[in-house]
C-alpha cells in the first residue's frame, strides 16, 4: 500500500493545488457553511477520515444549536430543516459530487450569486479529491 509520505513526495504540489480550489469558498462563504459542505460531501463519498475531521471543524465553527441542526439534517439526509442558503450550497455540492447537472433550481439561483456558485463548485472539487486520497490510502 502506498503511504501518505510516498504520495506527497511524488506529488509535492498536491496540498497547494487542492488548497487553491477551496480558497474562494473560504473567502466568500461563512466558515460553518464551508465545513458543512466538506462534511456533506465526505458523507456522500463515505470517507470516514474526512467526516471526522470536518465534523470537528463544523462543531468549532458553528454555534451549538446550529451544529445540532446540521447534524440532524445530515444524519437524516433531509436538508429541509436548513436555511435556504445552506440547502442551495449542499444541493450544488451534491450535483458536483454525483457528476449531475450543475444547473440550480431558479429559487436557489437567487440565493447563490455566481461567485458563490463557483466557490462551492471549487470546494466540492477540493473535498472530493481529498476524500479519494484518504480512501485510496486507507486513512
Amino acid at each position: 500500500m502506498i503511504s501518505r509520505t510516498q504520495l506527497y513526495s511524488n506529488y509535492p504540489f498536491i496540498h497547494t493545488a487542492l488548497a487553491q480550489l477551496g480558497e474562494p469558498a473560504e473567502q466568500s462563504l461563512p466558515e460553518a457553511t464551508v465545513h458543512l459542505i466538506r462534511l456533506y460531501v465526505s458523507n456522500i463519498n463515505g470517507c470516514q477520515f474526512c467526516q471526522e475531521m470536518h465534523d470537528e471543524a463544523l462543531k468549532k465553527s458553528a454555534p451549538s444549536k446550529l451544529y445540532e441542526r446540521y447534524k440532524v439534517a445530515l444524519s437524516n439526509v433531509d436538508l429541509s430543516s436548513l436555511e435556504a442558503f445552506d440547502q442551495a450550497a449542499l444541493l450544488l455540492a451534491n450535483r458536483v459530487t454525483s457528476a449531475s447537472s450543475c444547473e440550480l433550481d431558479k429559487c436557489f439561483q437567487q440565493l447563490l450569486n455566481e461567485s458563490q456558485q463557483l466557490a462551492i463548485i471549487g470546494l466540492a472539487l477540493q473535498i472530493n479529491n481529498w476524500n479519494r486520497i484518504a480512501i485510496g490510502l486507507n486513512l
